[in-house]
């Protein structure tokens, strides 16, 4: 992982993996808050960004938070996410859960930052 910073006044974490400088990149928004950012020709992860990421946490302690946007990319894209999802470094942030006969992927953000982490990081 290359950085982590946490926007405390915007709420906003950003997770950087890679510098995206010169790489070719797509985002693919996973919920309406959490976008991930990615090499399409590498299908390396570049960056992770999370909005509103007080409320996410508070919401993913009650239940999983389902990654339902990634329902609606495209097929192949799906595919790559979702293996990008299953390793690491993502794999750190997000598992795979069986629901109604499905499997989708969900957050663990709320496993891996707390809040004492992000104040570190705010104030860094």
């Amino acid at each position: 992982m290359k950085s982590i910073h946490y926007d405390a006044e915007g709420d906003i974490l950003s997770v950087t993996f890679v510098e995206a400088t010169g790489q070719k990149h797509t985002g693919v928004e996973l919920t309406d808050q959490i976008v991930l950012y990615y090499n399409p020709e590498t299908a390396k992860p570049l960056q992770l960004v999370v909005l509103s990421y007080g409320a996410l946490l508070q919401a993913s302690r009650r239940s999983p938070l389902r990654l339902d946007g990634l329902a609606r990319a495209p097929l192949k894209v799906r595919a790559t996410v979702t293996a990008l999802l299953q390793s690491a470094p993502l794999a750190a942030f997000f598992q795979l859960v069986e629901t109604e006969g499905m499997t989708l992927p969900t957050s663990r953000l709320h496993e891996v930052f707390v809040p004492t982490m992000l104040q570190t990081v705010a104030a860094a």
